[in-house]
């Protein structure tokens, strides 16, 4: 009877442990039927950057006979790897810190010396992003910051302040009231505009652990989105969730009629829907400076390690992996797709040949004054409230005052600071 009781609560340890495993990457050296070693990989490419992830992988698969890489692109990537058996997981930026202090990614240091690859082969603002207490903890691949997407027709240049911004509209109002210069929306990247503008006016938004959103200056610094709509109409009011490309797109109804945009501040990864609607009248431009200084926010693409990988023929099919994809020309299929590498060296190609590299070109431009998220525990929880409540009272209130947002950054301020003790001990 007592072994069985040990043989039940030993399946359950065991259980827990494999939960616990960060993805539960494989201790063992799994193989092929032909005896190659099989590296499971797993991210979220499942737009259409996803074919050029699959050149890269694909073509490793194809230079040697050693090692097999399994590529999985799923659209709930982190939850399958919290729960499955991956050897190598895409990480964003943002979500760095969290995955490290819950102890699911590990330190890659050792697979990167031997891939021959160093930190300081990436743009440091790319190696700071993966930094963690003097450890690298993942491999940085790209940076996609805000972009400015523009419709040569309607803006021959892009409008690169806010002046620009009101005369331009001014001017595209006076042809027809339902075009304006770009668009703010309430719901989808509310993150990327406040982010911006922080960084624009050069605002630390961290206090120790978390986010402090109830400064003076950030409050003055948001109600220029306010302005933007209900003072200086550059943008129509009531775009909801994906709003500023919808109304580029010329997708947005409002009292019967289409609004459009001149301008879209988005996404990079639109570029494809955006290039096929307007094709040599489309323009790319960097964020336009809304503050006192130049500064963009946006995300980050890293590959990193699960905690449980341990086997060492593993980690060195790893490591030739990634060699095989930090050859700049292997990492070129990344630019294609419209992403902005952070390798040095492929960075130098995709400038080399901006024309067919035009949007990973301009977003090379801004990586100098790029500003990621910072490094905190449950970032994306900890921004929350501030992204789904106060950003869209700020731009779907009209009678918004500064007092009154104030008082609601400080409820997303208590929020971040709630998130922020959930942290490991």
């Amino acid at each position: 009877m007592k072994s069985k009781v040990l043989l039940s609560v030993l399946l359950i340890v065991a259980m827990i442990l494999s939960a616990c495993g960060g993805g539960g990457g494989s201790g063992s050296s799994g193989e092929t039927a032909d005896g190659k070693i099989v590296i499971k990989y797993i991210n979220g490419f499942t737009g259409g950057d996803g074919e050029y992830m699959k050149k890269i992988t694909n073509g490793f698969n194809e230079s040697q006979d050693q090692y097999v890489v399994e590529e999985s692109q799923e659209k709930d990537h982190y939850t399958k790897f919290k729960t499955g058996n991956y050897d190598l997981v895409l990480i964003h930026s943002d979500n760095l810190q969290t995955y490290r202090q819950d102890n699911m990614i590990q330190d890659i240091g050792g697979v990167l010396e031997t891939a021959g690859i160093s930190p300081d082969d990436f743009h440091p603002v790319a190696k700071e992003q993966v930094t963690f207490d003097g450890a690298t903890f993942a491999v940085p691949l790209d940076i996609h910051p805000m972009t400015m997407f523009y419709n040569k027709k309607l803006s021959p240049e892009a409008p690169m302040t806010y002046d620009a911004m009101i005369d331009l509209t001014q001017n595209l109002q006076e042809q027809d009231p339902n075009l304006y210069a770009t668009g703010i929306p309430s719901g989808g990247l509310p993150e990327w505009f406040y982010m911006t503008i922080a960084a624009q006016n050069n605002i630390n938004l961290v206090d120790g652990n978390h986010l402090n959103f109830a400064q003076d200056e950030f409050a003055e610094a948001l109600m220029i989105y306010h302005d933007m709509i209900y003072k200086d109409n550059i943008s129509p009011a009531g775009l909801g969730l994906d709003g500023e490309f919808q109304a580029f797109m010329k997708q947005v109804d409002e009292g019967g009629s289409a609004v459009q945009t001149a301008t879209a501040l988005t996404g990079p990864w639109y570029y494809q829907a955006v290039k096929e609607a307007y094709g040599d009248d489309l323009g790319i431009a960097s964020a336009p400076q809304l503050g006192n200084q130049p500064g963009v926010y946006g995300g980050g693409h890293t590959v990193a390690l699960p905690s449980s990988v341990q086997d060492e023929e593993k980690k060195a099919g790893i490591a030739e992996f990634l060699k095989y994809m930090y050859t700049p020309e292997n990492l070129l299929n990344w630019a294609d797709s419209g992403q902005a590498p952070t390798h040095l060296a492929t960075i130098e190609l995709v400038e080399q040949d901006a024309e067919k590299y035009p949007l990973a070109a301009q977003n090379v431009q801004q990586f100098d004054s790029f500003v990621g998220a910072p490094q905190l525990y449950q970032y994306r929880e900890q921004v929350r409230y501030m992204t789904e409540s106060v950003f869209p009272q700020l731009v779907g209130d009209e009678g918004m005052t500064k007092d009154k947002l104030m008082s609601e950054l400080q409820k997303a301020t208590d929020q971040a600071a709630q998130v922020a003790e959930t942290a490991p001990q």
